[in-house]
């Protein structure tokens, strides 16, 4: 925890002989979309850079979680290639379900974190991290959602993916400072709020439209 509290007085507080012009160009080298690959690779240090990056989570939403969950949708038409039958309209509907799915599943996520938090830790999901740490990890399950639509043969290995969502989440869970009783229960509801409510919504659309 010690190591926790100093990387974060050294990402927030630097003296001023520290602040280089070459730091500065290499932080504007960031990128939303390839900080996701680097999250997935390494773990802590991806969330280090993430937050070394100061992006607004508008930047990262617009840079990587509504360009990946749109592609995510857009493989579903892979049916064309696979299905005798292939129906548009279907597929379509269902295209959209899945868009759908993700974008509400990232502010149900920020709702449902609010309500059952504890007491002591509700602020920390008004923070720009917390709504980078559900955006970030969404955006690792539409990433997995894209090999099973485009190779059907993969969609078996796909559904054991979301466990790494989970080890990513308990990787980035330190930098929201959580009171250190409320880390285990806080990480537990995140991990399935997360991995839970996409599949849920896509569920619930599914029934909705054709059914």
């Amino acid at each position: 925890m010690s190591d926790s509290i100093s990387d974060d007085i050294n990402l927030n507080i630097e003296p001023e002989s520290s602040k280089r012009p070459e730091r500065k160009e290499h932080i504007k080298r960031y990128s939303p979309f390839l900080l996701l690959f680097s999250i997935l690779m390494t773990g802590t240090a991806g969330w280090k850079d993430l937050r070394r990056a100061r992006f607004k989570p508008e930047q990262t939403a617009a840079g990587c979680f509504y360009p990946l969950i749109a592609m995510a949708s857009v493989c579903r038409f892979a049916d064309w290639f696979y299905l005798p039958e292939f129906n548009l309209s279907i597929t379509l509907i269902n295209a959209t379900s899945v868009f759908v799915s993700f974008f509400f599943s990232y502010f149900a996520v920020q709702v449902l974190c609010r309500w059952i938090f504890p007491m002591n830790a509700k602020s920390k999901t008004e923070t720009s991290f917390f709504k980078l740490l559900v955006q970030y990890s969404l955006s690792s399950l539409a990433l997995f959602w894209i090999p099973g639509e485009l190779m059907p043969i993969l969609e078996p290995l796909t559904v054991f993916l979301p466990i790494w969502t989970a080890f990513i989440i308990t990787r980035g869970i330190r930098f929201l400072r959580l009171p250190e009783k409320s880390v285990n229960r806080c990480t537990a509801i995140i991990v399935l709020t997360v991995i839970v409510m996409p599949y849920l919504f896509l569920w619930l659309s599914e029934k909705i439209f054709l059914d």
